[in-house]
């Protein structure tokens, strides 16, 4: 009797759950309320019931009520949604989305913390040859600033300024280089900006972490894309160089002020003018000598992307080369054996694939290969430019009259010699990036259950090839004819102008990197009620060349979340990571971390409004480390000495010494980031907006001991970790996105960053004034002297405070006196300006529109609270050392100090000598850093459709993109952001076409 009842009841309890049973029915549509393929839909905490939606973008899954399912599309974009009728329709962010979600910085529904994300059509629309040049103001909290630089152009990104360091990058959960990706393989980038998010990486998350997804395949589907891109960069912002005759008036003039003798007379400057003796006084525009009026580059890519039911597959093909501004004559007239022209090539492949191995089984495998070659002249392109600035047309000619190069004692090497006759460098780089990935769904055992193990391995190899030789060159020094007055030049011949030697020395630089982890995961649903968590085990080791450069880090980390009703969501997050440069028995610190966000949207007393469509409130609390410090500072050594005489007579040997004193109770630098935050919609999602409060704590960062301590204890002084800074800002980004009539839409965003930074503990010791202490002032403070005028003349000088740098003439820097002491010295250097490497407001502009496939997009990006010193040799400070050049910018934008012009100067007085007082920082050169840029625009016409199926296209579409096309901005003859002698500042316009089958 007892056994029927238990049968009765084992079956009323398969019958009820059987009836519980309901076959859901819904469609998948993107953003343009189109049909999706391929999309997988599954019951969250079971993948083995999952479907495909069909053409229509159909799907029918047996699940029950309170369940939630997942949509996801070629693995990377999905939306879950609560089970709370027979009839569910999801709409997913189209690959191909419509203009009015252009510039969207979108954030998962339930997610917690501060992560903004961009997706890969965005990027692709401002795509440069470097990925990070794509990104200025469209993401909030992302600085992005400009370098020029060849061989590196890629732009400088800092999260929330963090203190002048660099975030981690991230692409495909591996840490990456960022430099390697092509723009049409990028799925998304997302910036994870507070603790919350970058707790999970630990011992590197305190700067803030940028993760790159690249695509992946797509199931039912095939598509092919090509595109072709010819790209020109146009020279902008350089130095306007005064011409011979005009400098050797104003080195006459210099020599003048300094109390010297003139080095030119009369006929001197009139052969100068008309060019009668070029030999001795030259008239050489160098940087014109030297630079094509354009340099030009081309990019060519081709993918495949699809797959079945079973395997999934992205493949992207990449050339592009890059031949450099230098100009080609000089290569063709000089180095026939070899070429001495900048130039990059690369060739690249990616390939993801995916295969469901069974219905719980499946393995992702991605491979990225990259081959590169880079030539320039065997000298850095710094020395290049600093030889081309520095040098004065005035100097000597490019060749003499007898075709020997040209060249002289002051200024040394011949600029264009160096460019063309002194050997070639070149590098090749072969890197291999790749990763396996096994994910088992383990629903069979407990429903929700699963589990990824994967391995990464990377190897980044690069060979190098010198040909190196020297040249000779001709000096020609002045001789005065007693008869007639007129100058002849005597000739002599220096150098050597050797034969090309080559040498191949093989590896140069090699790293590779090796990254193992596996997870267990829970994820279900109970109703009304969602539960995660994460148990992790993560390994990385980097081993680059050379000593004392391995990285080791292991983390055990644990992530659990609980989501009620679509409403109320919480993730905690507790990360034990250690480091190798930690001491031993003492390398691991805990990373703990909280989030919570109301979704105020999804309440019943906002279910009659429609004004909100979506409203959540966010707030986190996280901790994160960054261990970027050197190995063994916990250690002392021995190190060798100068040793001491000994015997008769006297021998030297050698000796060792004690070196500098360990840092005791060694630690990492460590940031607690606390964060508030508002996502919303409103009004049919044509406007949305996200905001951010934050405010990061610094501490146990490494400063010099030195202020600490006397010298005196006769030995080294370590570093201590006692350093603190904090920072605290706001993060907007806000998009109006809407349509006028059926074929014209339009859109219009922007983004802005306020940032206060404060050094609360440096280490320094006493200072004698409370203005010379550096606590409390901004990260990257400028100092410098507050200069409030000139010396008119001797009895001016006699009468002011002793200025110590140098000797003061009339027409030098007056500074004001701080502390009263009658002396101008370090003592006076007081707070100026701004910071110089963190600029306090950070902004963006995007707008755009399309009509009847004809579009544009446009990027403006500015700054604000921001300072620069103007510092560069021969551009700002002319003549110095008498080695030195001379811009327009000194003699016609400004107005130096002559004995005629002193009651209205604003430059000091021309000097041929070093003059340490007028050539360091001060008020005098301290310019305004801001400035607002038409950073990327991008004009396009998409073939209509008629036009492209008759080609048997799926799509064509046609674009001229520009990028750096203008700047307002405060300084002139140099880029604003990057004041440094360097490769040009460029204007690029990319002339493409993209097909797609």
């Amino acid at each position: 009797m007892r056994k029927n009842y238990i049968l009765a009841l084992s079956f009323a309890a398969v019958s009820l759950s059987a009836a519980a049973q309901h076959t859901i029915t819904g469609t998948v549509k993107d953003s343009r309320e189109l049909p999706v393929l391929g999309a997988v839909v599954s019951v969250v905490g079971n993948p083995g019931k999952s479907v495909l939606t069909d053409q229509d973008g159909a799907f029918a899954i047996e699940a029950e009520q309170g369940d939630y399912i997942e949509v996801v599309y070629a693995d990377c974009r999905s939306k879950r949604v609560w089970i709370d009728s027979p009839v569910v329709n999801v709409s997913l962010e189209s690959r191909d989305a419509a203009i009015e979600n252009r510039g969207v910085l979108r954030t998962a529904e339930n997610q917690t913390q501060s992560i903004a994300t961009l997706s890969g059509e965005d990027i692709w629309r401002n795509s440069t040859p470097d990925i990070s040049n794509a990104l200025y103001g469209l993401i909030p909290g992302l600085t992005v600033q400009q370098n020029t630089s060849y061989s590196s152009g890629g732009a400088s990104l800092s999260i929330h300024g963090q203190m002048g360091r660099s975030p981690l990058i991230v692409v495909d959960g591996i840490p990456r280089n960022l430099e390697y990706l092509n723009s049409l393989e990028i799925e998304s980038v997302s910036v994870l900006k507070d603790g919350a998010a970058t707790a999970l990486w630990g011992t590197r998350g305190a700067s803030g972490v940028i993760m790159v997804t690249t695509k992946r395949g797509q199931y039912k589907e095939r598509d092919i894309d090509v595109s072709y891109t010819y790209g020109m960069g146009i020279p902008v912002n350089e130095p306007e160089f005064v011409d011979g005759y005009t400098y050797a008036l104003m080195k006459n003039e210099a020599l003048y002020y300094d109390g010297l003798t003139l080095q030119y007379d009369q006929a001197a400057l009139t052969a100068f003018r008309n060019g009668s003796n070029p030999d001795l006084y030259p008239n050489v525009d160098w940087l014109d000598a030297a630079q094509r009026k354009h340099s030009v580059n081309n990019q060519f890519n081709i993918s495949f992307r699809g797959g079945g039911d079973k395997l999934r597959y992205y493949t992207l093909i990449n050339y592009k080369n890059d031949y450099g501004i230098l100009s080609k004559s000089w290569s063709k007239s000089f180095t026939e054996r070899y070429n001495s022209q900048m130039r990059k090539y690369d060739l690249n492949v990616r390939m993801n694939l995916d295969v469901d191995v069974t219905r719980y089984t499946k393995v992702a495998l991605s491979m990225f290969g990259l081959l590169r070659e880079e030539n320039r002249p065997n000298i850095t392109e710094e020395n290049i430019y600093a030889s081309l600035y520095h040098t004065p047309a005035s100097a000597f000619p490019i060749r003499t009259t007898t075709n020997l190069w040209g060249g002289d004692e002051m200024f040394g090497k011949n600029p264009i010699a160096q460019i063309a006759d002194v050997g070639y460098y070149k590098t090749n780089r072969r890197l291999l990036q790749s990763d396996l990935r096994i994910l088992q769904d383990l629903s069979m055992w407990t429903e929700g259950l699963k589990a990824e193990v994967g391995i990464a391995y990377d190897n980044d190899a690069v060979f190098q090839e010198t040909g190196s030789k020297n040249y000779d060159y001709e000096i020609n020094t002045p001789v005065r004819l007693p008869a007639t007055g007129d100058y002849t030049s005597r000739k002599e011949v220096r150098g050597d102008n050797s034969a090309l030697s080559v040498s191949n020395t093989g590896l140069n630089s090699q790293f590779i990197r090796l990254v193992i982890d596996a997870k267990v995961g829970y994820d279900r649903a109970f109703g009304l009620h969602g539960v995660t968590g994460t148990l992790q085990y993560r390994q990385e080791s980097y081993t680059p060349m050379g000593r004392n450069n391995t990285r080791k880090r292991q983390s055990y980390i644990f992530t659990g979340g609980y989501n009620y009703a679509g409403k109320y969501m919480l993730d905690v997050v507790v990360n034990r990571s250690g480091t190798s440069v930690l001491s031993d028995g003492d390398k691991f610190r805990t990373y703990p971390a909280v989030s919570a966000g109301w979704i105020i949207s999804n309440e019943n007393f906002m279910k009659n409004q429609s004004v909100f469509d979506f409203l959540k409130l966010r707030a986190s609390w996280g901790r994160s480390g960054n261990d970027d410090i050197a190995y063994d500072l916990d250690e002392r050594f021995w190190i060798t000495a100068g040793g001491a005489q000994f015997q008769n007579p006297p021998v030297g040997f050698g000796g060792i010494i004690a070196g500098t004193l360990p840092i005791t109770d060694l630690t990492i630098e460590m940031s607690d980031k606390y964060n508030v935050g508002l996502d919303l919609g409103m009004l049919n999602n044509r406007l949305s907006l996200t905001f951010d409060g934050y405010y990061d704590k610094r501490k146990d960062m490494l400063v010099d001991g030195t202020n600490m301590y006397s010298a005196v204890i006769g030995t080294g002084i370590p570093q201590q970790n006692i350093g603190q800074m904090n920072a605290k800002g706001i993060d907007l980004a806000v998009k109006w996105a809407d349509k006028a009539g059926r074929d014209f839409n339009y859109y219009v965003g922007g983004t802005f960053s306020w940032l206060k930074t404060e050094v609360e503990e440096n280490g320094e010791g006493y200072q004698p004034y409370d203005y010379l202490s550096k606590k409390g002032d901004r990260v990257g403070q400028c100092y410098g002297l507050e200069a409030i005028g000139y010396f008119n003349d001797w009895e001016d000088i006699n009468n002011s405070p002793s200025q110590l740098f140098s000797d003061v003439r009339p027409g030098d820097i007056k500074y004001k006196d701080q502390n009263g002491d009658g002396r101008i010295d370090d003592y006076d250097v007081v707070p100026i300006g701004y910071s110089t490497t963190v600029p306090g407001i950070y902004y963006g502009i995007n707008l755009g529109f399309e009509y009847r496939g004809f579009g544009m997009d446009m990027v403006f990006q500015g700054v604000g609270q921001f300072s620069k010193m103007l510092n560069v040799r021969s551009v700002y400070w002319p003549m110095r050392n008498g080695n030195s050049n001379l811009t327009k910018w000194y003699l016609e934008d400004n107005i130096r100090w002559t004995e005629d012009t002193k009651d209205i100067a604003t430059v000091p007085r021309l000097t041929t000598l070093d003059n340490a007082n007028n050539f360091r920082n001060s008020t005098q050169w301290l310019e305004n850093g801001s400035y607002f840029k038409l950073r990327n625009l991008n004009i396009y016409y998409n073939l209509p459709d008629k036009w492209a199926k008759a080609m048997k296209m799926d799509k064509c579409q046609v674009y001229v993109r520009a990028n750096n096309l203008f700047s307002i901005d405060h300084i002139k003859y140099m880029n604003c952001e990057d004041l440094t002698i360097n490769y040009p500042d460029m204007t690029s316009v990319y002339f493409g076409l993209n097909i797609n089958f």
